[in-house]
């Protein structure tokens, strides 16, 4: 949590993150858009693809929540934090940001409980597949670096 970060590896994340977004909404479109067309304004075109309103809202939501991400997940603002703390404030401020979305921008209707419960199922497997790629990453650094260090102690024998 000690790497410096700029304005352009925010940039780089929120646009990462955004086009992952639009590849997998446009798979759902075809795949669900005609049926969903009427339940959800992320479907408003149907099968055709996403509309330029909902790419924006995706795209705001995804800058926040990278800003979320930044904000919780280095020493930038918040000094003394364990990691689990910052884990579990990352995901709530998620989870909030996206539920206020959700009710702004009307992706699916409110007062259906199962839509609901499908929500938080997949937000959920979300988090946790998240959480478990960026624990193999880590682990895969933190194999790196033994590694180097391992090489340079045997290099100044």
């Amino acid at each position: 949590m000690d790497k410096k970060y700029s304005i352009f590896d925010y940039l780089a994340q929120t646009f990462m993150i955004f086009g992952i977004n639009v590849l997998l909404l446009n798979m759902f479109c075809l795949l669900f858009g005609e049926s969903a067309k009427g339940y959800s304004t992320i479907f408003s075109l149907g099968g055709s693809g996403l509309s330029i309103a909902t790419m924006m809202q995706f795209l705001l939501l995804i800058a926040i929540l990278t800003f979320f991400r930044f904000l919780f997940m280095t020493d930038r603002l918040i000094k003394r934090l364990s990691i689990v703390p910052r884990i579990i404030f990352l995901f709530a401020a998620a989870f909030i940001s996206t539920v206020i979305f959700v009710i702004l921008f009307g992706w699916f209707p409110v007062d259906v409980p199962v839509l609901w419960v499908m929500f938080i199922v997949c937000f959920g497997i979300s988090c946790g597949a998240s959480t478990f790629i960026s624990y193999l990453k880590e682990k895969s650094e933190n194999k790196k670096l033994e590694e180097a260090l391992r090489k340079n102690k045997e290099r100044f024998k």
